[in-house]
């Protein structure tokens, strides 16, 4: 609780506190006094997930005030007898998002990251915009309003205590609507979709995560097998009527569209495009140069007009690796029952990349290992297999990762191998050895505990959901960050052979999931550099006369071994059509280069 307490403190400098008039010691009122209260707690009925986080906190703040002034409360839910009405006074502690009418006209002028404390109808009211919020309701009634020493809690009329979270984003509406009255719908099964319809799911989760972590607008966000609301966002080709009847417009590759009919917003777009309507929506209509101005959009295109997406100056960016996908791992995939779209094959610069080592190009291997093609990736220099950050010299090089944290700007590393393993030991150490796991994770633990890197996580399994936690942690208010991501697991599963092409494929899959999330944020926040490549190609992986995907690069009698294919990589953002070009194959010391530019080094790398 102490820790609590002080994280209010800190977290209260961040808020800006809109009314705080305290009445006089005459307009106190007790509610707990000389051991008795009138008084009973009440906390809504569980019957969802914050209403049942409200719940445990109203059983929290039961047992502090029980401890801090030795009296019980009465404890109660608002939970109702059918057809029985509520009283329209009532002396009550209503914590959370009860059914009384005083704290359902506080919850409408609530963001996320707000809350209040008050007294209205002889109702004392503790609420924020979510559960989190009301926790911090909570802690600050506790330090102002309970009195150990007196063993008392008072409160005062006409004091209300409004705390305002300081978000770039002002009240939004549109046409005089206010924006937390629409609901964001996407196609039914898009979530589970391996097409394009995965583009419409991830671009309602990232419109809904921008608004809520920007403006502090909470939409609920559902499929459209749900029944049509008044006011609803429709992303992708969904069944309702607003969608149909703009879903034969003929859009280019590169164009979006967005257009209010009625009371929808209809959004539509080829594939990651879709992203393109979303992101229009949030920078063209709902945003200004001022921090915090309210926003009512009256402009919404009303006719079918469809638009070219245009990014922002890039002052950030996302690396996304897929260790030992070839070109084939994603035609295989394609092949199979497994999934229908490979959605980074649908941006708009593609290319591929070398691979080759410094132990190739000096013919002492035959091909690259993760250490050394990620140190390419990493600082722009070609190395000895084995070694990470260090060049052929052994000689320690700047990494992006450390020049982003230089530059001031947040940064993360996230994979589904271990921490310790040689593509993110790239990005986050300088050793000789990839095997010598125990000096590695000496080096990431001194990053984390010195402050130096801001997300780091391995070993995951579902890459979509911690990449979007990790994102929205990195990017929030705005700030420039630098993020890899990596798929270990095509690689290890393309080292077992042709036993294990199936389990390949669904490592594909995934990463396909988390590509799709990523597209969908870098569209919404428009100033994002994304890179999408391999770090080498695993299994010498062929397409036989039968049509069948065999790999080929074997070495024993249960190894397959990396290749010096070309491994594919693709762009989206600013100025990523100077590294990634069409028909031009590029260097794996480039992408270093180009991610230091966005960073402000005029030159970096070997």
């Amino acid at each position: 609780m102490l820790k609590k307490l002080l994280c209010l403190c800190l977290a209260t400098l961040m808020l800006l506190p809109l009314a705080a008039s305290c009445g006089n010691r005459e307009k106190a009122i007790s509610i707990v006094a000389e051991g008795e209260s009138e008084y009973v707690l009440i906390c809504p009925a569980a019957t969802d997930d914050r209403t049942k986080e409200e719940n445990k906190l109203a059983l929290m703040l039961y047992e502090e005030i029980q401890k801090r002034t030795g009296f019980s409360l009465r404890y109660s839910t608002d939970k109702s007898e059918e057809n029985e009405e509520l009283p329209t006074e009532a002396k009550e502690i209503l914590i959370g998002a009860t059914n009384r009418v005083e704290s359902q006209n506080a919850l409408a002028t609530l963001r996320a990251k707000d809350f209040i404390v008050t007294l209205e109808n002889q109702r004392v009211v503790i609420l924020g915009g979510t559960a989190d919020a009301t926790e911090e309701a909570i802690l600050h009634f506790l330090e102002n309003y309970v009195d150990d020493e007196k063993d008392t809690v008072t409160v005062f009329k006409n004091r209300k205590d409004l705390f305002e979270y300081d978000y770039a984003m002002g009240h939004l509406s549109i046409d005089g609507v206010p924006l937390s009255s629409y609901r964001i719908v996407y196609p039914k099964g898009a979530d589970k979709s391996t097409g394009a319809a995965l583009s419409s799911y991830y671009t309602a989760i990232a419109l809904s995560d921008y608004l809520l972590e920007n403006a502090g607008v909470i939409l609920e966000t559902v499929s459209d097998k749900n029944d049509k609301a008044e006011y609803e966002i429709l992303v992708g080709e969904t069944n309702r009527q607003a969608s149909k009847s703009y879903a034969s417009t003929p859009l280019q590759s590169d164009e979006y569209l967005l257009v209010k009919s009625g009371n929808a917003i209809v959004m539509l777009g080829n594939s990651y495009m879709v992203g393109g309507a979303a992101g229009a929506l949030i920078h063209t209509y709902l945003s200004t140069d001022k921090r915090g101005e309210d926003i009512n959009a009256t402009n919404l295109p009303t006719t079918a007009s469809p638009k070219t997406y245009t990014f922002k100056k890039a002052t950030s960016a996302i690396l996304m690796i897929g260790d030992g996908m070839g070109n084939s791992h994603i035609d295989a995939t394609l092949a199979s029952d497994k999934l229908e779209r490979f959605i980074a094959r649908d941006l708009p610069s593609i290319s591929t990349c070398t691979t080759a080592s410094q132990s190739v190009l000096n013919s002492d291997k035959g091909y690259t290992d993760s250490a050394a093609a990620a140190t390419a990736l990493a600082t722009g220099y070609k190395t000895v297999n084995g070694y990470l950050g260090l060049d052929a010299s052994k000689i320690s090089r700047q990494n992006v990762r450390e020049l982003a944290h230089e530059s001031g700007a947040r940064t993360g590393v996230l994979t589904t191998d271990s921490i310790t393993g040689a593509t993110p030991a790239g990005f986050l150490c300088h050793h000789k050895s990839r095997s010598d796991s125990e000096e590695l994770q000496k080096q990431i633990d001194y990053l984390k505990s010195q402050s130096k890197i801001d997300y780091c996580k391995g070993s995951v399994t579902d890459l979509a959901t911690p990449a979007r936690d990790a994102l929205l942690q990195l990017s929030a208010n705005e700030s420039s960050f630098f993020m890899m991501i990596e798929e270990a697991h095509i690689d290890k599963r393309s080292h077992e052979g042709n036993v294990s092409l199936s389990r390949m494929q669904d490592c594909v899959v995934r990463y396909n999931r988390c590509i799709a999330y990523v597209i969908a944020f870098v569209m919404l926040r428009a100033d994002v550099a994304l890179i999408i490549t391999a770090d080498h190609e695993t299994g010498g992986l062929e397409k036989q006369p039968s049509g069948e995907y065999v790999f080929t690069n074997q070495t024993s009698a249960d190894y397959w071994q990396h290749t010096n294919q070309n491994a594919p990589i693709f762009a989206l953002g600013e100025g990523v059509e100077a590294l990634v070009k069409d028909g031009a194959q590029t260097d794996n010391t480039l992408v270093a280069k180009h991610v230091a530019s966005i960073f402000g080094a005029g030159s970096f790398g070997q």
